[in-house]
């Protein structure tokens, strides 16, 4: 998937240098749900972290095709909750990450209205925080995750869009502890993030 990445940003950088464009600069606020996936663990009982971003959002549109990067720094509004010893010793999660997404694909016009944009990637997952039980367990690791990303620009004036944006991400961290349920605590920053923002376009080429 790497070697998508590279040439993603090679056509990108090609197309700058070389052919005409939009580039869009913004910011965002964006929510995911069970941050960890301690649900899908099996019997677990937990009380689901809940993480809420801000995040920059870089976009470079090439006519149908499009480039977005970006930084967005994730942070729980609730830890999650272990019940019942359902994993081991485990009570508390405190899932801290920044996720710089690199994703290319189609973008579409829809006259009068925006455009609608859909493609593929993945995301370099910087994680911090901790697990907690009989013991404080600290998480700092460094990941890229695979996934897919789709959103809608409707713009609000000449140079301005309000942007709705969801993307599903794909990866898991190597054991951060250790209980007598599971031998093998990992994070698994899969999930579902939906994001809402303003983008600005600093320019327009036709």
């Amino acid at each position: 998937m790497k070697k998508l990445i590279y040439i993603i940003l090679f056509i990108f950088i090609n197309q700058v240098l070389l052919a005409s464009g939009k580039v869009s600069g913004g910011i965002t606020i964006g929510y995911q749900n069970d941050v960890g996936n301690f649900d899908e663990k099996s019997g677990a009982s937990v009380d689901y972290q809940n993480n809420l971003s801000l995040g920059g959002i870089f976009k470079f549109d090439m006519g149908f095709v499009f480039f977005r990067s970006g930084v967005e720094y994730s942070y729980p509004i609730e830890k999650g909750k272990i019940r019942d010893g359902s994993i081991g010793n485990l009570e508390y999660t405190k899932i801290i990450f920044w996720e710089v997404p690199v994703y290319g694909g189609l973008n579409l016009t829809i006259r009068d209205y925006g455009s609608l944009y859909f493609g593929g990637g993945g995301s370099y997952i910087f994680g911090y925080g901790y697990v907690e039980g009989a013991s404080k367990n600290k998480i700092d690791t460094q990941l890229f995750g695979t996934g897919f990303i789709a959103g809608i620009e409707s713009e609000i004036f000449n140079d301005m869009s309000l942007l709705v944006e969801w993307e599903y991400m794909s990866v898991r961290s190597s054991p951060v502890a250790s209980t007598g349920t599971y031998k093998d605590v990992t994070i698994d920053y899969s999930g579902n993030r939906f994001r809402i923002g303003c983008i600005y376009h600093f320019n327009r080429y036709d």
